[in-house]
């Protein structure tokens, strides 16, 4: 019975990565179906030290070791990045493939549904933002790798352009879904940063607007 209760609850750990990576993503593009989303641009080795089972689960979904070419072909030929200093250095551009939970990322036959990661490109921070986050998650799952490697996210955070607030934001996120809730533009997460309000709940600033004239505008008609 433990066994089977650690592996659902594995799988359930799963299925709320694999939501919560498609929520953000569907933020950015309009391109993805339900439940699809796109990997990780780049993951660091040191993850991989982990044998923490969540984060092997992270491991397995947001950075895959191969992918569907065309239908019956895999392929181990991955466009990826191989250290932090080759991803900022805007020197070579990837491709990134779209992929469901528990599945191999498929190379789409419609070229705009592969996302094309350019550093300093269009949209290329979201994907920046989204490795912070979860490398945090990886942080709070293992103590030893937090003790080994907490600089380096900070480092990392500082050359993706994050301030103190962001990575405030960003903590408060990992802890706020750590703690079993749904990160969504419907949740109740609070944030300082217009940054993280947009990344993690599509929220700006003129949404806020919009908020306060419609309640100026029922407190109006309500005297």
């Amino acid at each position: 019975m433990d066994t089977l209760k650690e592996n659902t609850t594995l799988d359930n750990f799963r299925v709320r990565l694999g939501t919560l990576q498609h929520t953000l993503d569907s933020y950015f593009t309009s391109k993805l179906d339900s439940f699809e989303f796109y990997y990780n641009v780049f993951t660091p080795s040191w993850i991989h030290e982990s044998n923490n089972e969540f984060t092997k689960v992270m491991v397995s979904e947001l950075d895959p070791d191969k992918y569907i070419l065309t239908i019956g072909v895999v392929s181990e030929k991955f466009e990826k990045y191989n250290s932090l200093l080759e991803l900022v250095s805007g020197s070579f551009n990837k491709y990134i493939y779209i992929k469901t939970i528990n599945n191999l990322p498929r190379k789409s036959t419609t070229s705009s549904r592969n996302c094309y990661f350019a550093y300093g490109g269009e949209g290329y921070r979201h994907h920046l933002y989204k490795l912070i986050f979860w490398w945090l998650v990886v942080l709070a799952l293992d103590n030893d790798l937090y003790n080994k490697y907490l600089d380096y996210v900070v480092d990392a955070a500082d050359i993706f352009g994050f301030t103190e607030d962001m990575i405030s934001d960003w903590c408060v996120a990992v802890i706020y879904w750590l703690n079993g809730n749904d990160i969504n533009k419907n949740c109740d997460l609070q944030l300082k940063t217009a940054e993280g309000n947009r990344f993690f709940i599509n929220k700006t600033d003129i949404d806020d607007i919009n908020t306060k004239a419609a309640e100026s505008f029922r407190s109006f008609f309500a005297l």
